[in-house]
């Protein structure tokens, strides 16, 4: 019971020096993103990230402002309740000890820390995936087969799918929880599971809907087609899950297999785990970094590592307690070199983040991509932008026009102008004859795209920056101004 109390009141004091670290990084595009669907009331969006995540970011600015502190103010608190979440099943799963180790192993999994300071959907999946275990596992005790557990099940799974629709991960977790645990396949035609894919799959329809009237950008972008490429895979499995914990979750999940295992009360952790893990596996490098909603499978993956380690006979106690104290310092150094240094490597793996992502180019990035670049040098962006766009004449002459989304949405929230920045996929008939700043990161752009190009009268190179942070190049600019923008005839 010591060790409990002691227990809460570190994952109090983490959840304060979190609190502290949230002004210290610049909003991430997927954070710029939800604070550009508040700023500019387009709530009902699915374009990349859901509507939950920019109502968490507006409740936020309401209580902490408008800074990267107000957006986030809610991802430490929502890590918190992951923790809680964690020690509760792997306490009702197997003993309070067990669960202590759990909470200790997930808080130093970079990934989850990296969750804890981002209000992106991984943020919100490491809650609401337990919570939705959790209920499905008050509900199946239950007699009554519209036990209000089985609604608060499907609250969490509705949840997921507007965090991070349409949420695959978790239907299949949920569908694979009762076709793998004993006794429990009677169950899924049960009022209490139809309720939870009614609740999904409306949700789901609405995803849908959204896509066909915007013009299918999810299945334009690719996202719908897997990462076939196994070892780049599992190198971002290396970055966000620490090299000795993967090898550990593996050697855990072997021992899961075993027969009372799987046929216990137990097997539904594994039962989550196996689908989530497989689906992030081969979808998890199509999200935006620092989104890493894929790998709340390491959730589930500490509490078969925590029981294993507890109740495993073939090392000495004090074999054991030197594996723990290597594993979790190693974790726990690699969860602060991710997030406060610029020399995290994606080793090999292309992420969206890397300069011409290409197989070929892969092997190159190695000591080259830093998964924190996204994090820095926006503000100082958008000063050069402000500056060019001064000395061109002001906001009232000229409109900002971004080369991709990315850029916009973090423009729009640094620069601080009333006035929208665009992007090439928005609607720019409302300014025809204006003239505008045009802003890449391409460096290798000589101009703008050619649907941009034609639609101007003529444009010029203005400006070529780069954005330095700790004497690294973390941006790259260059500003062309365009003239006299016409409008597209239909």
């Amino acid at each position: 019971m010591q060790r409990q109390r002691f227990l809460f009141a570190a994952l109090g004091l983490l959840t304060l020096w979190r609190w502290a670290l949230l002004p210290t990084l610049e909003l991430a595009p997927e954070e710029a993103l939800a604070v550009f669907r508040v700023k500019h009331g387009q709530w009902c969006s699915f374009f990349e990230i859901g509507p939950l995540v920019p109502v968490f970011a507006r409740l936020g600015m309401v209580i902490g402002g408008a800074g990267e502190f107000g957006v986030r103010f809610f991802a430490p608190l929502l890590a918190l309740g992951a923790s809680l979440l964690v020690w509760r099943l792997a306490r009702d799963f197997f003993d309070e000890q067990i669960a202590g180790w759990a909470v200790v192993i997930v808080n130093v999994l970079p990934a989850f820390n990296l969750a804890a300071v981002t209000l992106t959907p991984g943020t919100l999946n490491c809650v609401l995936v337990p919570a939705a275990a959790l209920c499905v596992r008050s509900a199946l005790r239950q007699a009554d087969p519209k036990h209000r557990a089985w609604w608060w099940a499907a609250a969490c799974v509705v949840a997921t799918a507007l965090a991070q629709p349409p949420a695959f991960a978790t239907i299949a977790a949920v569908v694979c929880v009762f076709g793998l645990s004993k006794g429990l396949r009677h169950r899924l035609h049960g009022s209490g599971f139809r309720g939870i894919l009614a609740a999904w799959s409306v949700v789901v329809l609405c995803w849908l809907v959204w896509q066909g009237w915007h013009g299918w950008p999810a299945f334009a972008a690719g996202h719908w087609l897997p990462e076939w490429r196994v070892i780049p895979n599992l190198m971002r499995w290396i970055v966000l899950a620490s090299p000795l914990l993967l090898v550990l979750f593996v050697v855990a999940v072997r021992a899961g297999f075993s027969s009372a295992m799987l046929q216990s009360h137990r097997s539904l952790p594994m039962a989550m785990l196996l689908p989530l893990a497989g689906i992030d596996l081969f979808y998890g490098p199509h999200e935006i970094w620092p989104d890493t909603g894929g790998v709340v499978w390491m959730l589930f993956a500490a509490m078969l590592l925590a029981h294993r380690s507890t109740v495993a006979r073939t090392a000495v106690i004090e074999q054991k307690i030197s594996l723990r104290t290597i594993t979790i310092v190693l974790a726990a150094l690699q969860s602060a070199f991710l997030l406060q240094t610029d020399l995290p490597r994606t080793l090999g793996l292309t992420w969206r983040f890397s300069p011409k992502p290409s197989a070929e180019t892969d092997a190159a990035h190695v000591f080259t991509a830093d998964p924190s670049k996204t994090l820095r040098g926006w503000r100082e962006s958008a000063k050069v932008v402000s500056a060019v766009l001064e000395q061109a004449g002001g906001a009232g002459a000229w409109f900002i026009l971004a080369g991709d989304w990315p850029l916009a949405v973090e423009l729009d929230h640094y620069l601080g102008q009333a006035g929208t920045v665009q992007s090439p996929a928005s609607d720019l008939r409302s300014f025809a004859g204006r003239s505008a700043l045009f802003v890449t990161e391409d460096r290798d752009a000589k101009g703008l795209p050619d649907l941009l190009k034609n639609r101007f009268q003529r444009t010029e190179l203005l400006s070529v920056a780069r954005v330095m942070h700790a004497g690294n190049e973390v941006r790259w600019l260059k500003i062309f101004a365009c003239h006299d923008y016409r409008a597209p005839d239909f």
